[in-house]
């Protein structure tokens, strides 16, 4: 592995690692009797420099190169997080220039604001549920598995072109998706976890969607 490729491993690995420990200790000396904020923050700041001064260190490079390795690797992290739909574009590109503007370690501090976005109920769960129902859904209109319909999305095709390749009308496609949606959503609402406004604006943007989701191919 070259000294790159170590860097932004090392770098990514560590990064969030620094973040929950240095933040352990700082808010252990926060609770310390006798220890002001601002003394909370002083220290923080002071373990976080001695920190990758040392990590740097045991790398074998200097802090200038670490600083730079963990900042490329979050602003790859970024283009990821766009690709796979947790960040929009806008999203991604006010992460970058924050990242850009300072020696790296947003990504921690981002992740760290996000870590429920993958808890029960935040939205990367409700996101990945629905594609989860779309794709089973989907496969079911055309007839085939869901392992069957994501290796064809896998390999560049889009569900309108599999649902073709099958004989079957993207209509019939649609239809059920719209349908196995309004049941989900009709639990919800019934279980108290969903008003029916919420539901109903969620189908109307389902539908309104849900081209562009069929004829979507992997990039």
């Amino acid at each position: 592995m070259n000294l790159r490729s170590t860097l932004i491993a090392a770098a990514a690995a560590v990064t969030l690692l620094a973040a929950g420990s240095i933040g352990a200790v700082s808010t252990a000396s926060a609770q310390t009797p006798g220890t002001t904020p601002p003394a909370a923050a002083g220290k923080r700041q002071q373990l976080r420099d001695d920190f990758l001064s040392k990590l740097a260190a045991n790398l074998n490079v200097s802090l200038d190169q670490f600083k730079a390795a963990v900042k490329s690797a979050e602003l790859q992290t970024v283009d990821d997080l766009v690709a796979d739909g947790t960040l929009t574009a806008d999203q991604g590109a006010k992460m970058k220039d924050k990242i850009n503007s300072n020696d790296g370690l947003a990504i921690g501090r981002f992740l760290g604001q996000h870590r429920g976005h993958y808890k029960q109920g935040g939205p990367g769960e409700v996101r990945e549920r629905a594609r989860r129902l779309i794709v089973v859904s989907s496969a079911k209109a055309i007839g085939i598995t869901p392992k069957e319909l994501l290796g064809d999305l896998k390999g560049g095709q889009s569900i309108a072109d599999v649902a073709a390749a099958h004989g079957v009308s993207l209509d019939v496609v649609k239809a059920a998706i719209t349908a196995d949606a309004k049941a989900a959503l009709d639990k919800a609402v019934a279980n108290g976890k969903l008003t029916q406004a919420k539901e109903d604006a969620m189908l109307q943007k389902l539908a309104a969607q849900l081209d562009t989701i069929l004829n979507k191919k992997k990039s």
